[in-house]
């Protein structure tokens, strides 16, 4: 049988590890996509000058 969890998501802990470092690397992931997309834009046509 498989082990009883009593957890809101439905993970266990290992799951739930796994699960937080692959959204964090998306997460930051994305942040640098966007962080770049800003500063190309701001070199392209600068706002709050």
């Amino acid at each position: 049988m498989s082990e009883q969890i009593n957890s809101p998501s439905g993970l266990s802990s290992d799951e739930a590890k796994e699960f937080h470092s692959f959204f964090m690397q998306g997460f930051l992931g994305f942040t640098a996509v966007a962080v770049v997309a800003h500063i190309l834009v701001w070199m392209w046509k600068p706002w709050l000058v």
